[in-house]
């Protein structure tokens, strides 16, 4: 594989795959966190004027709601997966900047093999996160490590 075929298939593949989960994942993080914010408000006006059973009900059930919404939240991790897939397309976009300017460490003769590397290194770390972090829900340790489990998400993860 040559340099441009890496740029194009893996780098600059996995920077549009990144940036578009990141945008999924603040979306809905925005959305929920938005209907999470107005239902509390929305309960302590209710509760002032709750001399009415369909009030009381009403009340509740945004209660509830609250609840399900942060544990949605937390379930999915909305916040955490926008802002690593974020962080990691935009090292990716410094690596490619880097490069195409032959900026150090690009400023040698073989550069391409520094690419790879690097390029790889911020893929492996991600990769690594993404296994803890889906690792340590599944387990009641909550340790990644403790199973010996070793994954690499796909770009549908």
């Amino acid at each position: 594989m040559n340099a441009d075929d890496y740029m194009k298939e893996r780098v600059d593949d996995q920077i549009k795959w990144l940036s578009r989960e990141s945008s999924k994942n603040q979306n809905w993080f925005k959305k929920l966190r938005a209907v999470e914010i107005v239902l509390g408000c929305a309960i302590a006006f209710l509760v002032s004027h709750a001399d009415l059973v369909p009030v009381q009900v009403l009340a509740g059930a945004m209660g509830v709601a609250v609840a399900a919404i942060g544990g949605l939240l937390s379930l999915y991790r909305f916040q955490e997966k926008w802002v690593e897939y974020r962080v990691t397309a935009q090292n990716l976009k410094r690596e490619k900047f880097f490069y195409l300017t032959g900026t150090a460490p690009y400023d040698v003769t073989n550069k391409f093999q520094p690419l790879v590397t690097r390029v790889e290194a911020i893929l492996a770390v991600e990769n690594m996160q993404w296994a803890a972090a889906t690792t340590a829900k599944h387990e009641p340790s909550g340790s990644a490590q403790d199973s010996g489990l070793v994954t690499t998400p796909s770009k549908e993860t």
